[in-house]
């Protein structure tokens, strides 16, 4: 599961899908995010990632780990690296163990990285505070969102964090316009460069594998195009949100993934009503539990890997097309079609162009 602990943050990332900055007006009290710590664990939850925003904004952000750590879960800590300087990492390491884990977001080289994150100085301070993780005995991964803005600078990328930081693990993202990302349509991918982000990843996979730094794709990569299983290593399942995937605002409200944007897809507060309930009850999460193929739309109504792959990622096809089941982006689609001169842009920006045209 993802929580969200805080939507405060000390950044102002071009990419944000969360559109992170100032906090939500009514944020769980640090009473509150114990009680729910407490379901949490109730709930059987095997492992919890605190995000935000900024986790490390949160003033209680130690007493959750404590709680959830100590209830047996494995405690994941997702942070820009801004705030990672000695002491706050001296209070980490005490959760050293149990698969306690901190990920850093690092978006391109140093220029590039500055630039999406508009504060200069990120880079150096998110790869010290992921070294300083790495010495303290605390496994440590990377987080790369990928837009058009710093494609370019992964190769070189790679280079810096096998040789500088060696991370356990790499996972590799891209841009999905939602959030305050939806303003910079300049950072969308053409489907090509998407294609290009998959086969580095693929390649990248095998390279690093023997440096002991695995390297993942986001639910946000795929699907099932030939190069699939070298990407990912295994075959794409279809997307888990509400299955094996919860998402918990800073608020109470309950998401089937953090990145699902559209309000219409929250299912309860558990200020209002209990996880377990919110989670067990009848007709929660519909849009996968109760999946069925009629519900795609565009090419994957009719792609022959629609009933395993469900329409690739929902957050990514509900920021563009407003519903789950119709995938931006697809590798397969891009391989099937090879055209001559493909979209710059996803769907979202045609549909713009046409809606300006029909409205000449």
């Amino acid at each position: 599961m993802g929580w969200e602990t805080t939507l405060r943050c000390n950044m102002r990332c071009r990419h944000c899908g969360s559109t992170a900055g100032d906090a939500r007006a009514e944020e769980l009290s640090a009473r509150e995010a114990q009680d729910l710590c407490r379901q949490i664990i109730e709930l059987g939850t095997r492992r919890a990632v605190l995000t935000g925003g900024e986790t490390l904004l949160r003033p209680d952000w130690e007493a959750i780990v404590e709680t959830l750590a100590g209830g047996g879960l494995q405690v994941g800590l997702l942070t820009n690296g801004w705030t990672l300087n000695a002491r706050v990492v001296r209070t980490l390491r005490k959760h050293a163990g149990g698969g306690f884990h901190v990920a850093v977001s690092i978006d391109g080289t140093r220029q590039a990285h500055d630039d999406i994150r508009s504060l200069p100085g990120s880079f150096d301070r998110a790869l010290q505070g992921a070294q300083r993780i790495r010495d303290a005995g605390i496994p440590v991964a990377v987080i790369t969102t990928v837009s058009h803005a710093n494609l370019d600078t992964l190769p070189a990328l790679a280079e810096i964090l096998l040789s500088e930081l060696a991370p356990y693990c790499w996972q590799v993202q891209i841009t999905t316009p939602f959030g305050r990302a939806r303003s910079h349509a300049d950072l969308n991918l053409t489907q090509l460069e998407y294609a290009q982000v998959a086969t580095l990843v693929a390649r990248l996979r095998r390279e690093l594998r023997a440096s002991g730094t695995e390297i993942y794709p986001g639910d946000c990569l795929g699907y099932l195009s030939s190069i699939e299983e070298q990407m990912r290593g295994e075959r794409w399942q279809g997307c888990q949100a509400g299955i094996g995937l919860l998402g918990i605002q800073s608020n109470g409200n309950v998401k089937g993934c953090l990145s699902i944007i559209d309000d219409r897809y929250i299912e309860g507060n558990v200020l209002e009503e209990g996880l377990e309930r919110i989670w067990n009850r009848r007709g929660a999460f519909a849009f996968t539990r109760q999946f069925r193929a009629s519900q795609l739309k565009g090419a994957c109504r009719a792609c022959p890997e629609r009933r395993l792959c469900r329409g690739g990622c929902s957050a990514s096809s509900i920021s563009v097309h407003g519903n789950a089941g119709h995938a931006p982006y697809c590798l397969k689609a891009v391989e099937d079609a090879r055209p001559a001169h493909p979209p710059a842009r996803p769907q979202m920006r045609d549909r713009k162009k046409q809606q300006e045209k029909a409205g000449r």
